[in-house]
């Protein structure tokens, strides 16, 4: 088994679609609407992760991220993430934020996940970041389980993001980039 991490090219926008999509109908499945993840197109994210890229399109006000990244298994993509500066405004939290992190599930269990979140931690240190956050849906357990296992904690920030037209409660990690786990 090969597993390798590397910066995301818009060659690999359309499997970049299939994981989101299905990373989320198995996070978000009897949190989020069950008709909206049956109608996410993961050729339409692909495509947009695919421009997205390539520098096309508007980033609808959003900062540019910092990094994203792929995990490749056996030359298949994987699983994927992006940090980025924060996108929340308040004073008291880090200034670097993991974006995402998600992992088709097929790959649950083979490692990439934890690889490739060792490699987010590393490159948040690379640009001198001793600390940041993520936010992650309160309900998402095997999420929340993974981040507690790589040395996250909640830090008792708590908001509802709407999604596909629900609601879905999400708390707030933040984890200290100069301590090592395991």
């Amino acid at each position: 088994m090969s597993l390798v991490i590397r910066d995301a090219e818009p060659a690999d926008g359309l499997a970049m679609g299939e994981i989101h999509v299905a990373a989320w109908r198995s996070a978000y499945a009897g949190i989020m609407d069950p008709e909206f993840l049956a109608r996410r197109d993961p050729v339409a994210v692909g495509e947009r992760w695919t421009a997205s890229l390539r520098g096309d399109g508007a980033t609808g006000g959003e900062p540019a991220p910092w990094a994203r990244l792929v995990a490749a298994l056996d030359g298949r993509v994987v699983a994927m993430a992006a940090i980025g500066p924060a996108r929340d405004e308040e004073s008291d939290i880090p200034r670097a934020q993991l974006w995402m992190l998600n992992s088709h599930p097929d790959a649950f269990g083979t490692g990439a996940a934890t690889a490739l979140h060792a490699e987010v931690i590393a490159r948040l240190r690379e640009r001198g970041e001793t600390r940041a956050y993520l936010w992650v849906a309160r309900d998402n357990l095997r999420a929340r389980r993974f981040y507690e296992r790589e040395g996250w904690a909640g830090d008792g920030g708590a908001h509802v993001e709407e999604l596909g037209g629900v609601p879905v409660a999400e708390v707030r990690y933040v984890r200290d980039l100069c301590a090592r786990t395991r």
